[in-house]
C-alpha cells in the first residue's frame, strides 16, 4: 500500500505546492500582494477541481483496459480524456478572464481585486497544459507508472520557485513584476510540467 500510495501523495502535494510557493514569495512584497495571490490561486483551483474530478474517471477506465490487455481501449481512453480536457478548458478560461467581475460579485476587498484578477487572468494560458497533465497523470497511474509523474512534478516545482524569484523580484535583468510575475512563473511551470511528463513518459 505504501509503495502505491507514497508516489501519488507526492504528486498531489506537488500540484498544490506551486500555489503555496507563489503565496509565500509574494508575501515579502506586501500583505495586499499576499492576499491577491492567495485569492487568485484559490480561484484557479476552484475551477480546476471540477475538471480534475471529471478527468479522474480515467483511472478505472484505463486500469480496466490494462488488466484486460486491451491496448486499443487504453488509447481510446487517453484520446477521449484529451478531448474532455479541451472542452473543460473553455469555460475555465472564460471564468478566469472574467475574474475581476466575479470577485466584485463575491464581495472581495476592493483593493485586492485588481491584483487578484491580474493573477487569475495570467494563469489562463496554463489551464489546458495543466488539464492535459492530469489526463496523462491519471492514465499513467492506472498503468502503474508513477516515477515519470513524480520526476515531472518535482522538476516543475523547482522551476516555479526559480521563476518566481526571477520574475517577482526582478533578477537577471528582468523587470520586477510582483504578483503578475508570480502568475507567469506558475503558468510557465505548468507548461514545463506537461512537457516534462511527455518527455519522460512518451514511450
Amino acid at each position: 500500500m505504501l509503495r502505491l500510495a507514497v508516489p501519488v501523495v507526492i504528486i498531489q502535494v506537488g500540484m498544490m505546492a506551486m500555489g503555496v510557493v507563489d503565496t509565500v514569495m509574494v508575501g515579502h512584497i506586501s500583505a495586499q500582494a499576499l492576499a491577491a495571490v492567495a485569492l487568485g490561486n484559490l480561484y484557479f483551483f476552484t475551477l480546476a477541481v471540477f475538471a480534475m474530478g471529471t478527468l479522474m474517471v480515467l483511472d478505472p477506465v484505463v486500469a480496466q483496459a490494462v488488466g484486460a490487455g486491451e491496448t486499443p481501449a487504453i488509447a481510446r481512453a487517453v484520446q477521449r480524456g484529451i478531448i474532455i480536457a479541451s472542452l473543460l478548458t473553455v469555460p475555465a478560461v472564460i471564468l478566469l478572464v472574467l475574474a475581476g467581475p466575479v470577485f466584485r460579485f463575491l464581495g472581495q476587498p476592493a483593493d485586492v481585486i485588481p491584483l487578484a484578477a491580474a493573477y487569475a487572468v495570467r494563469t489562463a494560458p496554463g489551464t489546458f497544459p495543466f488539464l492535459l497533465f492530469v489526463v496523462f497523470r491519471q492514465s499513467l497511474q492506472a498503468m502503474g507508472s508513477t516515477a515519470p509523474i513524480v520526476g515531472a512534478i518535482v522538476a516543475a516545482n523547482l522551476a516555479n520557485a526559480a521563476l518566481n524569484w526571477v520574475l517577482i523580484f526582478g533578477h537577471f535583468g528582468f523587470e520586477a513584476m510582483g504578483v503578475v510575475g508570480s502568475a507567469w512563473a506558475t503558468t510557465i511551470s505548468r507548461i514545463l510540467l506537461l512537457l516534462g511528463l511527455w518527455i519522460a513518459a512518451r514511450r
